[in-house]
């Protein structure tokens, strides 16, 4: 009875496996900002990884592509002490956004377009309707001060003669990206609550009758980073 039992456990893996493709790239996001004495731009790699499952046997709902990001925002200095943060949120899109020289759908043609993009090198400028969040600190050091960033207004927040001047997505060999945005929002690591001492969420003004919303430190670190920062933190 125990073989048939490790047999059959044995074929379900196989299975799974072999429905399952799995796609893995690095994607390097750079922004360039004009500034009054010239361009200043920041940039990092992420690792993309998108899972195709298509197996006959499992439910609808476990079908279809999940993506894993591995990495860090983006970070420009845009003036002395002053910073741009371009946020994870939607980075594990930018690809299709960007390379659209690839034929994609999300049914049959989702297998062809993940192999061009693996095997891809080159940069292109990404669409303004697929930037990322971007969020500033008034203060650096004050979590308090955090604020949204319009991508069209950077005069808004940076003052006269500040405009975002590019941002573009590379397909790279580079390595991912980690320690840029630690160093910058170091007080974060010790900003925890809850029962599994997270590091707390900053929350953004926005235009809701609370008139805040969360803002994660996912937007910020993939969740391997957070995981370290935790572990360290025990």
């Amino acid at each position: 009875m125990n073989i048939i039992i490790r047999t059959a456990l044995f074929l379900c893996l196989l299975l799974t496996a072999s429905c399952n493709k799995v796609y893995t790239w690095h994607q390097k996001l750079t922004v360039t900002v004009q500034t009054p004495t010239g361009e200043v731009s920041g940039y990092s790699v992420t690792q993309i990884t998108k899972t195709h499952s298509d197996s006959w046997y499992a439910p609808p709902e476990a079908r279809g592509v999940r993506s894993d990001v591995r990495g860090e925002a983006v970070v420009v200095e845009v003036a002395p002490g002053k910073y741009l943060f371009v946020l994870l949120d939607g980075v594990e899109s930018l690809a299709y956004h960007t390379f659209t020289q690839f034929p994609y759908t999300r049914g049959s043609e989702f297998d062809r377009w993940a192999r061009s993009i693996e095997r891809h090198r080159g940069s292109a400028e990404v669409p303004q309707d697929a930037y990322p969040m971007m969020v500033a600190f008034a203060d650096i050091d004050d979590p308090a001060s955090v604020v949204l960033v319009d991508p069209e207004k950077l005069a808004s927040t940076y003052g006269e003669g500040y405009s975002l001047a590019e941002v573009t997505l590379e397909i790279t060999d580079e390595e991912v990206t980690t320690g840029v945005v630690e160093t910058m929002l170091y007080w974060w690591m010790e900003k925890r609550s809850g029962s599994y001492n997270e590091m707390s969420p900053l929350r953004l003004s926005n235009n809701s009758p609370r008139g805040w919303e969360n803002l994660s430190a996912r937007s910020f670190w993939s969740v391997d980073l957070l995981q370290k920062f935790s572990e360290r933190a025990q």
